[in-house]
């Protein structure tokens, strides 16, 4: 890349529309809720029904988001990125990534839906709620994480199908042309985990809409550069001149 007018042409979508499609989701969920049994067991039967070959890829392509390829699109963004400034956004897809694990980590406990293989679609635990996980573990709330409960009882929302979403929402924020690619790819993760049997419908248009706000807040407010430049300023350098209004001002170049 040797032109960055040209190459490199971030176009966050607008905050308000981000969060309007969150509530979308929220409403799509509700929606679907109702039909979670029908449509999982016709998904699962779809999955199930897969040939070998095509089932592996399925899971492997459910993988997108995770941890690996966060870290290969962070140093992607780095090596193809030009600038002094403009890799500093690959701050926002940490804090994306952190505010999207705490959000999602702390719906399933507190929600607490077993998952699909209990068959007990219509159970929400609440906090206070509990379930037999299993003669091992017994009777649990989903906020017990040290007890044996594994992710049973953590089934809304799909922290996969938020972690696809917010990675999606970063690169198409950051390589437009890439929208439609990574928009496909955030879907896949989510028909993946219903046909595979970890989630219900619900549960995944819930990580969708957490995966979008999360993303939408980090990429939109620059949270990452921002944290950094207020960390370094309180312990390092108080007179550091701020990072954000660089980057922004090199995006606009």
């Amino acid at each position: 890349m040797t032109d960055g007018r040209s190459d490199y042409n971030p176009s966050p979508v607008p905050a308000r529309w981000q969060w309007r499609w969150a509530l979308v989701l929220l409403a799509a969920a509700y929606v679907v809720y109702r039909f979670d049994r029908d449509l999982a067991a016709w998904l699962g039967g779809l999955g199930s029904s897969m040939g070998g070959d095509l089932k592996r890829e399925l899971v492997v392509w459910g993988q997108y988001g995770q941890g690996t390829w966060v870290v290969v699109v962070a140093i992607a963004f780095v090596l193809l990125v030009p600038g002094p400034w403009r890799w500093r956004r690959v701050l926002d897809l940490i804090a994306a990534a952190g505010l999207t694990w705490v959000v999602a980590f702390a719906l399933k406990a507190i929600i607490g839906r077993p998952r699909p293989k209990f068959d007990d679609p219509w159970v929400i635990l609440g906090p206070l709620g509990q379930y037999p996980v299993s003669p091992e573990a017994g009777v649990r709330h989903a906020w017990e994480f040290w007890t044996p409960i594994s992710s049973d009882l953590w089934s809304m929302p799909s922290s996969h199908t938020a972690f696809a979403v917010m990675l999606s929402v970063f690169i198409a924020a950051m390589a437009p042309r890439l929208r439609v690619l990574v928009t496909v790819l955030a879907v896949v993760v989510a028909f993946s985990r219903v046909m595979l049997g970890a989630h219900y419908p619900s549960d995944v248009f819930v990580g969708a809409a957490v995966g979008l706000a999360c993303a939408s807040l980090a990429v939109n407010n620059g949270l990452g550069v921002r944290g950094l430049d207020w960390l370094w300023r309180r312990v390092v350098d108080r007179e550091a001149k701020p990072a954000w209004p660089e980057v922004v001002k090199a995006e606009k170049a």
